[in-house]
């Protein structure tokens, strides 16, 4: 017997899958080469030494390097929902603007987005520094009488970290808030709704997952900072990824370094499945 033609239909589908298969590969090849990566950082970590825990061990028995990594997440702790306050109104007023100003809005912040860390750590430094802006301000209307020590310190870096994670936080919540119909608000008002109620009742609740993915993202972002640290912190407020990066290129000792990089995975894993659970759980208790 002939092999039956699939048919038009059948071509298509197949045609599709091959498409599938095809435009997965890159992703595939990337995962492959993190792994690669993941797996190789694990191995250095217990090689190289006299036994095979000894700089977990090292790590996990110091308090000066446990402070390292209790330090990071004190500052994402508290940095992540200053910079949620700060950027749900942007994302809220951005949803309800009109186009242009929505355009301007989005334009600004794209602008941001795309600067590099750097250039944006320099730009702090500027306004921050004892002849920055916010000095000069402060000694011209004679608020103080001595510049005020805004750098190097945990609060320069508490600054920097806010505003340069501002935008990972808004654009989750906006492209949720954009999407919500008008009409359900408009329904919450004719049934006697005050403006609080409505936002508490039904533009906070549908607005959560992307608070949620705003809050992950800039949490995992401030945990694992680098540059701004580096820049504001100058060596007088270090975090955990300043100590990995001394350790792996200023001291040489990659095992230590890897082993360091590795608890700080573990970490970032629990604090991610934790915050996951924790808006799972508050997004049933705002639908129910």
């Amino acid at each position: 017997m002939e092999p039956r033609d699939p048919g038009p239909v059948g071509r298509a589908g197949k045609r599709s899958g091959w498409a599938s298969t095809t435009l997965l590969l890159p992703a595939g090849a990337y995962l492959l080469l993190f792994l690669a990566g993941l797996a190789s950082m694990a191995v250095i970590s217990v090689r190289d030494a006299e036994a095979p825990l000894v700089h977990y061990q090292r790590f996990l028995g110091d308090p000066f390097y446990l402070g390292y990594l209790w330090r990071s997440f004190r500052v994402a702790l508290y940095c992540t929902p200053l910079t949620l306050l700060l950027a749900y109104p942007v994302a809220y007023v951005m949803a309800r603007a009109s186009r242009p100003v929505r355009l301007l809005m989005t334009v600004l912040l794209v602008v941001q987005f795309f600067t590099t860390y750097v250039i944006r750590g320099y730009a702090l430094m500027v306004v921050l520094g004892n002849n920055g802006l916010i000095n000069r301000t402060l000694l011209a209307l004679g608020l103080v009488e001595r510049p005020v020590r805004l750098m190097y310190n945990e609060l320069g870096v508490a600054i920097g970290l806010v505003v340069v994670a501002f935008p990972f936080m808004v654009f989750p919540i906006y492209s949720v808030l954009k999407n919500i119909r008008p009409s359900l608000g408009e329904a919450a008002a004719g049934l006697g709704a005050r403006p609080s109620q409505i936002f508490w009742t039904v533009t906070l609740p549908l607005s959560l997952p992307g608070v949620a993915a705003g809050v992950v993202l800039v949490f995992l972002f401030d945990l694992t900072a680098f540059v701004i640290p580096g820049l504001l912190g100058a060596g007088f407020f270090d975090m955990i990824a300043n100590l990995i990066f001394d350790q792996a290129l200023s001291v040489l000792n990659p095992g230590f370094a890897s082993a360091a990089a590795v608890l700080l995975l573990g970490v970032t894993l629990l604090a991610v499945y934790g915050l996951q659970r924790g808006f799972a759980r508050w997004t049933e208790e705002a639908g129910s």
